[in-house]
Parts: C-alpha cells; structure tokens; sequence
C-alpha cells in the first residue's frame, strides 16, 4: 500500500495515536549513545536521540520497520535563553530532526536485517530530502523527558520515508512525514 497517498489519513490517524506500540513482535534492546553513534552521521551538539529500547523489523507487506527511542531536553540547552526568553520552548524545527534521526536508526537497522549493533557498524550516507508533512501540538519545555516514535512507510535502494512522533507522556506533541536519500 502507498501510504503516502494517504498522507492526510496518515495525519490525522496519528495526531493522537502512536505511531508504535511495541508488542510481541517487537524487540527490546537497549541502545546507548555509544549504539546510536554506530547508525547516525551526527554528533554533539546535534545528536538528538538519547536511547533506543525497542524495535520492530518489518515483515512482509503487513508488518512495516518501527523504532521507539527516548529525548531528554536538557534544562540548560542555549536555545531556550532566545526561543522564547521567560517562556522556554523547545524549537519544533529540532522535534522533527529528533524524529528523522530515530527514522535514520530505524533505516540502518532495516538495511541490516536485524535489530543487533556490531561494533563496525558505520552510518550511512544520505541526506534529507523532503519533510512531507511537520505538525506541533504542544509546547516541550526544558526538563521534558520524551518518547521518539518512528515508522517506515516506504523503503528503496535510494529513498526511503518514515512517518515518525515525540511523545510526553502519552500526548503527541509533534509529527512529521519525511524523506531521506540514501547516497550509497
């Protein structure tokens, strides 16, 4: 199924509903920075994704790649002393680019076939593409401890786009439809 052609469907299912729920099919891992260094290109001060402690490879048609990973917002970061002075929030532009570094994570351990880091593990080459779609439902503050989710919708040798959200708590505070370019 093309779920991009349901993009507002898409939007509207997941602006309160996540977008993974770990079940049975799913693998618990507990990936640290270390792990994650292993399947991202970035680093600080922009790596955006804390911890990864669960995973679901697809399977078939029916079961797509899925990916939950955990954000902290550090309560000192230097964006919030302008974004906004006496009312901190954190910027929705770095949300999305948490979400698209979970989807990169999910993308390399797709392209692996499993849900295991190897010590020579190296990130791929590849770039963003387009944001299909960003959508911010509430104010993440310094402090806040959040959920990343993300979802594979559709995968290629050269493209591939994940449908992915920031949770706290349980309410969504953002989403986002992106796609990248796998340059190798």
């Amino acid at each position: 199924m093309d779920e991009l052609s349901g993009l507002d469907t898409l939007i509207k299912q997941h602006r309160r509903r996540p977008v993974f729920v770990p079940g049975e099919g799913s693998t618990r891992v507990e990936f640290g920075r270390r792990d994650i260094e292993r399947m991202l290109p970035h680093r600080d001060p922009f790596l955006f994704v804390d911890a990864i402690d669960a995973v679901e490879l697809p399977r078939g048609a029916e079961v797509p790649g899925m990916i939950r990973g955990v954000r902290t917002i550090d309560a000192g970061d230097a964006v919030f002393a302008g974004h906004f002075p006496g009312d901190p929030v954190y910027p929705g532009v770095l949300l999305v680019e948490a979400i698209g570094q979970l989807g990169i994570c999910l993308l390399h351990l797709m392209a692996k076939g499993t849900a295991s880091i190897d010590p020579g593990d190296a990130p791929a080459r590849l770039r963003l593409l387009k944001v299909h779609h960003a959508l911010f439902q509430g104010g993440v503050r310094p402090g806040d401890r959040l959920t990343l989710l993300a979802r594979s919708l559709e995968h290629s040798d050269y493209v591939s786009t994940c449908v992915g959200q920031a949770l706290r708590g349980e309410e969504v505070q953002a989403l986002a439809v992106f796609e990248v370019y796998l340059m190798d």
